[in-house]
């Protein structure tokens, strides 16, 4: 299991990408946090209120999450990451697999 992290500045923006991977089943859990980010751009310090996209999938779905992030996404360089899961609940990964096959 890996967790895909992205932001946006809009949380409808973080709802229309997370139901997107919902529906081509890349995801089995898309979860949404209000957060406050400080981060250099092109040279200066920004601070914005932004929301937090945790997505709950399988390592060979990356790619396919990344691409339909980019496509949707309005940042000029969208954050896309993921942190490996070295340990879960069996019952948990069970019910990933199941809903994303």
């Amino acid at each position: 299991m890996i967790l895909v992290l992205t932001t946006t500045d809009k949380k409808s923006l973080a709802q229309e990408i997370g139901n997107e991977l919902l529906k081509k089943k890349l995801v089995a859990c898309a979860s949404i946090l209000p957060m406050e980010s400080s981060y250099w751009w092109k040279g200066k310090i920004v601070n914005a209120k932004e929301f937090q996209l945790v997505l709950k999938t399988k390592p060979e779905n990356f790619e396919k999450i990344e691409k339909l992030i980019k496509a949707i996404h309005t940042y000029e360089l969208p954050e896309i990451i993921s942190i490996n899961i070295d340990k879960a609940g069996k019952d948990y990964l069970t019910w990933i697999e199941k809903e994303i096959g």
